[in-house]
């Protein structure tokens, strides 16, 4: 009885903890209709009216954070006839632009270059719609992902391929610069949302492109069935009776939410028990540097001595994990937070560093599964505070 009234507070505190961020979410919506200046702006006209060369909006501008850049970007070097010029801005987010060359896809993010000499970027954009005019010219209509506070976006103005394959130092990390569209292919994965914070923090609600494969350094392999579906297992422990599968799903994705469910189910070796959870993850943009993850793991069916697995998220045991995840300009990933343990009756939490390279990821970790419990754990991971390190691949 005393285990369910502990089970029952936890959901009754997460409802609650959930109401005050959407509360806060739509108060921070509101305000931004009450206040344009809050959001990124062109310049403010209604989504049907077109705008003139050479008009601009001042307002709001001096809000944004400025993108210092005055070089010339990164930027695929093919010629002239490989750039798109600004014809028209629509509204406060959405811009057109026509171009001779027709190597642009849907989701491609590309940068906004100043037509006033020695400016450079001032912009990035990323493609929404592309039309064939009776010319022979290419109409782009792109949407606005971030812009200069000190510089103005005006017709004349060009967009130039951004080469995101690998490390562009002018492509600063961001969560508004974050590539969610999985028709981008090729691009490095550090401008990707991150799918894995390693294997002792768990996962977030992302789900892996459609063709995408992740696998860690212990044996986990992912491999992402559709753009909203992933399925996995832990690959060795298959062949020491300890069969294991795990399938998230996407269920909602928005601009800034995105919420998914996902079963872990395996085998317990040694033993005829099996243990199965069901995962419910929400991720939520805060701000323009971090994202919080959110998961509620719940054991449907658990084994004997399971909390002695606390260090495994989903693996038997019923928590609640609420995590940062801080966006650096480098596009490394710092990750902290608290987790509630019903099993263990406990309060724990972790700190952690994601390097990302192209394809590469190297994490490590602090964790605790009980944070009063001031001991180092080097063996079992069960008590007191241990490191995890892990390194997996996605490509």
């Amino acid at each position: 009885m005393r285990n369910l009234r502990l089970f029952l507070f936890t959901i009754l505190s997460l409802i609650l903890l959930l109401g005050t961020n959407s509360f806060a979410t739509l108060e921070s919506e509101l305000q931004q209709q009450e206040n344009p200046s809050l959001t990124p702006a062109i310049i403010e006209r209604s989504p049907d009216s077109v705008i003139e060369s050479g008009e601009v909006e001042s307002s709001g501008i001096e809000k944004e954070v400025p993108i210092v850049l005055r070089g010339p970007a990164s930027v695929q070097s093919v010629g002239s006839d490989n750039r798109a010029r600004v014809v028209t801005l629509l509204n406060s987010k959405k811009l057109i632009a026509v171009s001779t060359s027709a190597t642009w896809t849907i989701g491609e993010v590309l940068a906004l270059e100043s037509q006033t000499e020695d400016v450079g970027i001032i912009a990035f954009v990323s493609v929404e719609k592309i039309e064939n005019n009776q010319d022979g010219t290419v109409q782009l209509t792109c949407t606005l992902l971030r812009h200069s506070r000190v510089h103005f976006v005006q017709s004349g103005d060009h967009l130039s391929h951004l080469d995101l394959s690998t490390k562009n130092t002018s492509y600063k990390g961001t969560t508004e610069l974050i590539v969610k569209d999985a028709g981008s292919k090729g691009i490095s994965s550090k401008y990707k949302p991150l799918f894995s914070q390693g294997v002792s923090v768990g996962e977030t609600a992302q789900t892996l492109w459609e063709g995408e494969f992740l696998i860690n350094f212990y044996g986990n392999l992912y491999y992402g069935v559709k753009d909203w579906l992933t399925v996995g297992s832990l690959i060795p422990a298959n062949f020491f009776n300890a069969a294991n599968v795990t399938a998230k799903a996407r269920v909602y994705d928005s601009i800034t939410n995105i919420a998914s469910l996902g079963l872990n189910f395996a085998n317990i070796p040694k033993t005829t028990q099996s243990t199965l959870n069901l995962n419910i993850y929400w991720d939520s943009v805060s701000s323009e540097s971090s994202i919080s993850h959110t998961l509620i793991s719940i054991a449907l069916f658990t084994f004997d001595n399971a909390e002695n697995a606390t260090a495994i998220k989903s693996l038997g045991t019923s928590s609640l994990q609420l995590g940062t995840e801080v966006i650096l300009s480098n596009w490394d990933r710092l990750l902290l937070g608290p987790s509630f343990n019903l099993e263990a009756k406990a309060v724990g939490g972790y700190v952690g560093y994601v390097k990302i390279w192209d394809q590469f990821h190297i994490s490590a970790s602090l964790n605790t599964p009980d944070i009063s419990n001031l001991k180092i754990d080097k063996e079992q991971y069960t008590n007191g505070y241990y490191i995890l390190v892990d390194a997996y691949w996605r490509f």
